[in-house]
């Protein structure tokens, strides 16, 4: 535990992690000075050594949350090479839920930050998107592609509120991987003629 009197030995990345945390659990409500300092046993010098100002710090631990959370994951699942894998694996990857650390985006959709709106939405435009893609890839028409993935994505964000506030209704651990096998049978089914773009 560092202690006020050495302020200087926490690092950038030690106010981000506690910072991310934060936000993961109340939004950028919950990224305040203060009470991450007392968290960890330090003092605000420490903070001010590494941030100009709480503003800095949301900035920052936004902009790790979206490269780690979306931009990182995806990169991940590209070295997968089938779209229908790549779909599978970041299934898998959105519904390994950590009580500790969960994903912001539902924290953060209380927040009207303008900054807080303007990630939000970016991330979840790349996120959509990027489900879309492998859609398409896997011949399915750009407009069913764009919806069905909006409709992956509202599922998940379901998924992550459930994990919040009654992780009871969730699938048991080993349960998991057939509701994962569930949803990606939906999101590539064959269309029907009622699926079309007109």
């Amino acid at each position: 535990m560092t202690t006020a009197g050495s302020a200087r030995s926490l690092t950038r990345d030690d106010w981000l992690d506690a910072a991310m945390t934060a936000m993961a659990h109340a939004g950028v409500r919950g990224i305040r000075v203060e009470p991450l300092a007392k968290a960890m046993g330090t003092s605000k010098g420490s903070f001010y050594w590494h941030f100009r100002d709480r503003a800095d710090l949301i900035r920052a631990t936004l902009e790790r949350w979206e490269q780690q959370r979306t931009q990182g994951v995806i990169e991940v699942v590209e070295s997968t090479s089938h779209p229908r894998e790549r779909l599978r694996r970041l299934l898998a990857i959105a519904h390994r839920q950590d009580p500790q650390r969960p994903d912001p985006s539902v924290a953060l959709t209380g927040d009207h930050d303008d900054l807080v709106r303007v990630v939000l939405e970016r991330v979840t435009a790349r996120r959509i998107g990027f489900v879309a893609a492998q859609l398409v890839a896997l011949g399915i028409a750009p407009q069913e592609a764009e919806r069905r993935a909006i409709l992956a994505y509202t599922s998940y964000l379901g998924y992550a509120a459930l994990a919040r506030s009654a992780p009871g209704g969730l699938p048991a651990d080993q349960a998991v991987p057939r509701y994962i096998e569930t949803v990606l049978t939906v999101l590539v089914s064959a269309p029907t003629e009622h699926h079309g773009d007109g």
